[in-house]
C-alpha cells in the first residue's frame, strides 16, 4: 500500500512540475511578451524590454520646396539595442499574453524589425507620396506562425535572423490606443 501511494505521489509531483514549467514561460500581464531561447538541453525565458514607442513623421526637403514629395512616419524607441538579448540558441519563440486566445493573433500582434540609428531604434510604419498615395503598415513586419499556449497566451514561431525587434500588441476590442507599448528584444 505504501509503495502504491508513493508511486502515485511521485506521478502527481512530476505532472505538477511539468505544468509549472510551462506556466513559468507565460508573462504575468496582458500584452507582455517573453523571449524563449531553446537549446538541446534547456529553454531559457527572458522578459522582453518594455518601451514606449514614439511616432515621428519626417518630410523630404522637396515637400517644403515644391510641395511634391514624400512623408515617412516611423515608430521609434530609446536605445541602440535592447536589454533583452537572445544568443546562441537553436530556436527562438515568443510567448505573448492576451485576454484570451480565441482570436487570430495576426490581427493584433505585430513584430517589426528595427534599424539602429545612433541611440535609437526605429521602423517605418507609414508612407505618403504626392503621386503614389498612402501606404500604412511597417515595411519590415516579421511574419510569424502562432499556436495557443495555455488558456490566455500564444506561442509565436519567429525567425532566428540577427537584429533588433519590437512587438506591438494592440487591443482588438479598442479602436483607439493612447500609448504604444513596444516589447523589444535582440537576436545575436
Amino acid at each position: 500500500m505504501r509503495k502504491t501511494l508513493f508511486t502515485l505521489l511521485a506521478i502527481l509531483t512530476m505532472t505538477t512540475a511539468t505544468a509549472q514549467t510551462k506556466g513559468n514561460y507565460e508573462p504575468e500581464f496582458i500584452g507582455e511578451t517573453n523571449l524563449l531561447c531553446i537549446n538541446d538541453k534547456d529553454t531559457t525565458s527572458f522578459a522582453a524590454e518594455k518601451q514606449i514607442g514614439v511616432v515621428k513623421a519626417k518630410a523630404g526637403a522637396s515637400v517644403f520646396l515644391t510641395g511634391i514629395g514624400s512623408v515617412k512616419s516611423r515608430i521609434q524607441v530609446e536605445g541602440a539595442t535592447s536589454s533583452c538579448v537572445g544568443s546562441d540558441a537553436k530556436a527562438y519563440r515568443l510567448i505573448v499574453k492576451a485576454a484570451d486566445n480565441k482570436q487570430d493573433p495576426n490581427s493584433f500582434i505585430q513584430i517589426m524589425k528595427f534599424e539602429s540609428k545612433g541611440d535609437k531604434r526605429r521602423c517605418v510604419i507609414a508612407k505618403t507620396n504626392t503621386f503614389g498615395g498612402a501606404q500604412s503598415g511597417a515595411d519590415d513586419l516579421v511574419p510569424f506562425q502562432a499556436k495557443k499556449y495555455g488558456d490566455t497566451a500564444y506561442i509565436l514561431n519567429i525567425p532566428s535572423t540577427p537584429g533588433e525587434y519590437g512587438v506591438i500588441v494592440s487591443n482588438p476590442n479598442s479602436l483607439t490606443e493612447k500609448n504604444m507599448t513596444v516589447y523589444c528584444y535582440t537576436i545575436k
